[in-house]
Order: structure tokens, then sequence, then C-alpha cells
């Protein structure tokens, strides 16, 4: 491109490759992230034969998920000489035992060595299915905020909204 520095390489969103340019049924899963899952790291190898897969993943994707999960860490790492792989960090889940109230997030690693973009594609989303077991809570209420509610009539039926009651 003519604005790019030189020696620098820029990425180009690949013709079709707005978020309304899939079927609906691949899409739906790929705008779960931000709800699945708090984190995602791809690591590859900018030169590497066994990453070629995921730096097409990356190519023809990236533009999507970030379009249908704006707010969402999606982070790409390259480097040389380093296996390619992906990390997820999923959402923190109600646990009454912490004192916090929350879980420490859980995290899965997979490696992505030698898979074509097609398993790329699979295995993210198998993490993504996976991460639906601790979707993003949209308000966590403390148990004082709770107690405090209760008593002006707040029943603690709001959806997506963790109560967190004395034990």
């Amino acid at each position: 491109p003519s604005g790019a520095a030189p020696g620098k390489q820029v990425h180009e969103r690949p013709s079709g490759g707005e978020a309304g340019s899939r079927p609906r049924a691949t899409m739906a899963w790929r705008s779960q992230l931000t709800k699945n899952m708090a984190q995602l790291t791809i690591r590859c190898c900018n030169t590497g034969s066994t990453s070629a897969g995921t730096r097409a993943f990356v190519l023809n994707n990236f533009h999507e998920f970030t379009d249908l999960n704006p707010s969402f860490k999606f982070m790409i790492r390259e480097a040389d000489a380093i296996e390619p792989s992906i990390e997820v960090m999923y959402h923190a889940v109600e646990d009454a035992s912490m004192v916090s109230g929350r879980s420490q997030p859980k995290h899965a690693e997979r490696s992505l060595s030698g898979m074509s973009e097609e398993e790329v594609t699979a295995a993210l989303k198998a993490l993504v299915d996976a991460g639906a077991a601790s979707p993003q809570l949209e308000s966590f209420v403390p148990i004082p905020i709770v107690d405090a509610l209760g008593v002006t009539g707040i029943d603690g039926k709001e959806p997506n909204v963790a109560w967190l009651k004395p034990k």
C-alpha cells in the first residue's frame, strides 16, 4: 500500500472479509468470543512452515472477529522460531467459597503446529464452545449490596447478574 512505511508489512482486509460475508450459522460462534472468553492470544512464527495455517487463519479472519467482537482482547504475537499456539483465558465464574465471590479465570492452551487454516478454525471454535460454561457476567454484586437491595425489595432475579448469597 502506498501509505506504508518502507520495510513495514501492512495486512489488508481480504476481499469478502466483511463480517456479513459468511453464512449466519458460521458467524454465530464467531460473535461469541466476548461472551465466552476474556482474552485470546494466537502465537505463530512469521516464516516457519508449521505456522503457515495459523498465519493464513489470522490474515483471513482477524478483521471479521474484531468486527464482531469490538471490545474483545484478541492478540496476535509473531516471533521467529516459535511453535504456533492458541491460548485463551475464560471469564471468572461465581464461586461463593472465594472472598471475592469469583473463581480465578481458567486458561487453556492448544498447539496449532502444522495445522491448516480450517483446523485452526475448528480448534478455536472448540475453545469458544468450551467457554460457554463460564459466560461473561454483565454485573457482579457483592454480598453487602445484595443485602441492602433485598431491604429495598429487589429480588435478585435479574438476568446476567451474579447475586452472591451468604453461606
